[in-house]
């Protein structure tokens, strides 16, 4: 019994003590507040914490290191493209260290010398092509990161899109520094995959709405060269629809043997709920009874009109009226509702 308490006792200290051997991870300071507060942030990785919890302390040099790789990445996409991470030498005391501080090496910061954009040979127009060199020029002279790169990928991808390209893709991007310069060439290739055309739509979904009411809203023709804006206000025209809730319109995965995009609008109209019918019912039988019970007092009280006086005041006469016609209109409306749904 003694040797089994004096394991258990042991095993409470063991676990914190191993815990704590796991080193501390320091970042040394750069000439950059910006980044500094960057790798700061980035610093406290989920990977590290739970190597720390492990308790492995033997075994932390892989996970400092990876993170070492991850922070080098990290600096060169803020356009330090020969950045680098300084670490001790993971032989070096590797059971016993309790801190390790990793040294980030900057280096100068890179900015854009030029842009090419490989793949456009086979956009049909020489004005397509220009337009996409004149957009990429722009980007000259900023710093090269990796948020910009992105930003011109997106640019490309748009500007062809629009240009009757909608499955144009990138096939590969990089930064390349020039040699003997803080200047880069960003390189993007693309696929622009083939030119297409607006086909006919399909619609599915439909419960009370018409193919032919939803057509009239097309702000295209079939035959007309495709571009991602006209799609957009077709589908905000569906949208705009009363009696539309939902709108998604799907694009096929290839142009037909026309050179068309056959196109898919699944439509989910906005159906009127029981509980809605039955409130309505229920304001138009009150309203029909309420006007038959002053038809009745009408013809009632008529009889009993003093002599000299042959008729009810104005608004007395109106009002039977006017709540027989509401009583109407709601019952039909919700009739005509059940009867075609949307």
């Amino acid at each position: 019994m003694a040797t089994l308490a004096w394991l258990a006792m042991l095993s409470l200290f063991a676990g914190p003590t191993v815990a704590a051997e796991f080193p501390s991870i320091e970042l040394e300071t750069t000439s950059s507040d910006t980044l500094d507060g960057v790798l700061r942030a980035a610093l406290n990785a989920p990977e590290l914490e739970r190597a720390a919890e492990g308790g492995d302390a033997k075994g932390w040099q892989p996970f400092v290191e990876a993170e070492r790789h991850r922070l080098e990445e990290l600096i060169r996409g803020q356009g330090y493209l020969h950045a680098r991470v300084e670490m001790p030498d993971a032989a070096d005391d590797a059971g016993t260290s309790d801190k390790v501080t990793l040294k980030p090496v900057t280096g100068p910061i890179f900015r854009v010398g030029m842009v090419e954009v490989d793949g456009l040979q086979d956009v049909a127009t020489d004005t397509v092509r220009d337009d996409v060199s004149r957009q990429m020029m722009e980007a000259v002279g900023k710093p090269a990161r990796g948020d910009l790169l992105a930003t011109l990928e997106d640019e490309v991808l748009w500007r062809l899109r629009t240009a009757s390209y909608p499955f144009v893709r990138v096939t590969e991007r990089e930064l390349l520094p020039i040699p003997g310069r803080a200047l880069a060439t960003v390189r993007i290739v693309v696929e622009p995959g083939a030119s297409a055309r607006f086909g006919a739509v399909a619609y599915s979904g439909l419960v009370g709405l018409r193919q032919d009411e939803l057509g009239r809203l097309q702000p295209f023709r079939q035959g007309d060269p495709y571009n991602p804006d006209v799609l957009e206000r077709f589908r905000e025209a569906l949208l705009g629809h009363p009696s539309v809730k939902a709108v998604r319109l799907r694009l096929p995965e290839a142009v037909d043997a026309d050179g068309q995009l056959q196109l898919r609008a699944e439509i989910e109209e906005d159906q009127l709920r029981a509980e809605d019918v039955a409130g309505n019912y229920r304001t138009g039988l009150v309203a029909a009874v309420s006007a038959i019970a002053a038809l009745a007092i009408r013809q009632v009280s008529v009889a009993s009109l003093r002599p000299g006086r042959s008729r009810w005041p104005l608004w007395f006469e109106v009002v039977p009226v006017l709540l027989l016609t509401a009583a109407v209109y709601l019952i039909a409306q919700r009739m005509l509702l059940l009867a075609f749904p949307g």
